[in-house]
């Protein structure tokens, strides 16, 4: 696994054993410690040895010690040995005779030996770049099989005690550590081509009673009774349970320490105190002692409490990974945001307790990080694409309308694009369909680049005037504007604010053709119909066009044609009519139009900035009911009085020409009636 992986799984398992102390009581191990108090008490570091040897025989009844002091060279505070180094210094005889006298003296070496020799002690040796071979294995050693894809702490040689105290003890163990931070502590190591056993080991076996250990394929230590199967690495990964008792060497040597607290337990012997340098950075604490993470890994081999990591686990979790991949990826696909977020979450909680479980069960250390990956990686790039594809169809939505309606109504539908169903629904909205009268003379009579920039000044102010009024300007056709009211969005009071919207178009539209009389701009004509249309987008998915499609759009465009024979500007249907407040509109009569089967009421505004007198609505009233009951002489008599009144009034005349010309009926044929 590339480092920066391993790195991360390391942290997450460290973090994850760190929240889960290892179950179960603590078993019998013993920490007497060189710490702080035995430094104050008894002097700075290096000790003389024969204060080790009086620690080693208060430590009567000890199932077993074992120490990671290196006791290399010979004691440098021996009085022998000081005797001889000052003899160094003097004239020959004066020097014979210290010398003999040092014969003498008493031997640290010599008493730490002894008392070695008197108890089941393990002395610790280190791994070291020079390749010097390590001490014998005073319990022999046995590989069984091959030691192929093992890998154990190693190094070309070992650095090791005083030879004399190597003949003494019972047990050698290797007192190192791998480098960095400590998460394992090895129970075997390679010397060179020699295969050693570790501190841990070494106690170990000297407190069931010094049977050789034995390594076996799986691979797996067997000592008597006991079975340790490890990982490739041959070692212990550390996980910190119950406390582990420990006592201060100096409290050991004043007595202060009951037997009982020492009978049975197995001990290590080991500096604490920041000052003797022997601190290390662990995967559950920073600044352990050494001896401690000995100790801990003692406690776990005891209790045969041993997570790892077999050389098929690897495989097996990418497999596991794989199909938790697709759960993720089908999540994410499928879940809405907030359940998705939920199933983060207990992905979050699940793993950790499924890792854990598994340990539990069957010791086996698996990854946390990477079910995890599996899980939430797909998942999270399942959402995002999700979001994208989101962010993007909203963005099209709104450039979609963004030419077409208000921004107010843009904005609202880029925070709540769910308000719009283009796939297409039945609303029931207004229309406003407008048209410039002659244009098709000003398109003959004018240049290309005159016509654009007129008819563009044109649709701007109208469009300014439709968003003013919160219409959707569904399409321009040429000079023609197609508008709807309450779609995409619904809108209240859709039908007045399509008349108001009309009828300040065909005022904006008569004073921009006074403007431009010149060059023969027309006015504006304007129909306006209501009713129950089919909107969304159409296109087959490569050119989409939100419209809308139903008699009431047609019947829109016929009115706006039928201004023509009104005389009038802006003409609407009875449905828009009828929800108009006040009485500024009259029946005009009822319009037989292109393609429908049923003649319509049609309406128009009186005429803007007039006070029609009462008498002159009564009259007008009064002809639309002769002309309904054809009676042509009440008719003509009726409108003839409202034209005495609006001489000028487009739809009056055009009642009494067709009454001369010899119509009786109030309905109007579009098709040439």
């Amino acid at each position: 696994m590339p480092a920066p992986f391993a790195a991360g799984r390391d942290a997450a398992l460290d973090a994850l054993l760190a929240a889960w102390p290892r179950p179960g009581p603590a078993p019998p191990v013993l920490v007497v410690a060189i710490d702080r108090e035995s430094l104050a008490t008894l002097g700075p570091w290096p000790w003389p040895r024969d204060r080790i040897a009086a620690l080693l025989d208060r430590l009567h009844g000890a199932a077993a010690i074992a120490t990671d002091i290196l006791f290399e060279g010979p004691d440098r505070a021996a009085p022998a040995t000081l005797a001889l180094r000052l003899a160094e210094s003097l004239p020959p005889p004066e020097a014979d005779a210290l010398r003999r006298r040092a014969a003498t003296l008493p031997d640290h070496d010599a008493t730490l030996a002894t008392a070695l020799a008197a108890a089941p002690v393990a002395i610790g040796f280190l791994l070291a770049p020079e390749a010097t071979p390590p001490p014998a294995a005073p319990g022999g050693f046995a590989l069984l099989g091959s030691p192929a894809g093992l890998a154990p702490l190693a190094a070309p040689g070992a650095a090791t005690a005083w030879p004399a105290l190597v003949a003494a003890a019972p047990g050698h163990g290797a007192a190192s550590l791998e480098g960095g931070t400590v998460r394992s502590v090895p129970l075997v190591v390679r010397v060179g081509e020699e295969w050693r056993p570790g501190l841990v080991l070494e106690a170990l076996r000297l407190a069931l009673g010094g049977s050789t250990p034995l390594l076996a394929e799986g691979p797996e230590l067997r000592l008597r009774g006991v079975v340790l199967p490890l990982d490739p690495g041959l070692s212990i990964r550390l996980h910190p349970g119950p406390a582990l008792p420990s006592v201060s060497a100096a409290a050991l040597l004043e007595g202060r320490i009951p037997a009982g607290a020492i009978h049975g337990h197995v001990v290590l012997l080991g500096g604490t105190a920041p000052e003797l340098g022997a601190l290390r950075d662990s995967g559950f604490a920073p600044l352990v002692p050494g001896i401690r993470l000995q100790a801990e890994a003692l406690a776990q081999a005891m209790t045969l409490w041993l997570p790892r990591r077999p050389a098929w686990l690897p495989g097996a979790e990418i497999a596991a990974a794989a199909a938790l991949g697709l759960l993720g990826a089908a999540a994410g696909a499928a879940l809405p945001p907030l359940a998705l977020a939920g199933f983060a979450l207990a992905a979050l909680f699940a793993v950790p307790i499924g890792v854990l479980a598994l340990l539990s069960g069957t010791m086996l250390l698996a990854d946390p990080l990477l079910p995890l990956a599996a899980l939430l990686a797909p998942a999270a790039a399942a959402a995002l694409a999700a979001f994208i594809a989101t962010r993007a169809s909203r963005a099209r939505l709104v450039a979609r309308f963004a030419q077409s309606l208000p921004p107010a109504l843009v904005t609202r539908i880029a925070r709540e694009p769910g308000l719009v169903r283009i796939g297409g629904e039945a609303r029931r909205i207004s229309f406003v369909f407008t048209d410039i009268a002659g244009f098709t003379g000003l398109v003959e009579r004018s240049g290309p680049a005159a016509l654009i920039a007129l008819l563009d000044a044109y649709i701007a102010g109208a469009a300014e005037i439709i968003a003013r009024h919160g219409g959707t300007l569904d399409k321009v056709v040429g000079d023609a504007l197609h508008v709807m009211f309450g779609a995409p969005l619904d809108q209240p009071g859709h039908e007045r604010a399509a008349v108001a919207c009309g009828m300040e178009l065909a005022a904006w539209g008569q004073d921009f053709a006074r403007r431009h009389a010149e060059a023969g701009f027309g006015i504006t004509r304007v129909g306006i119909a209501t009713g129950i249309a089919i909107v969304g987008d159409v296109g087959g998915g490569r050119v989409l066009d939100y419209t809308a499609h139903g008699d009431a759009v047609n019947l829109a465009a016929r009115l706006e044609q039928a201004n023509k024979i009104f005389g009038t500007t802006v003409l609407l249907d009875g449905e828009t009519a009828a929800a108009q407040s006040g009485d500024g509109f009259r029946c005009l009569g009822r319009l037989a139009a292109r393609g429908r089967a049923a003649a319509v009421d049609v309406y128009a505004p009186w005429p803007p900035g007039i006070e029609v007198p009462a008498e002159a609505r009564a009259a007008w009233d009064a002809g639309l009911a002769a002309l309904l009951a054809e009676d042509a002489d009440a008719a003509r008599a009726a409108f003839s009085l409202v034209a005495g009144t609006l001489p000028e009034d487009a739809p009056t005349l055009f009642q009494l020409d067709r009454l001369n010309r010899g119509f009786s009926s109030i309905s109007v044929d579009q098709r040439g009636g």
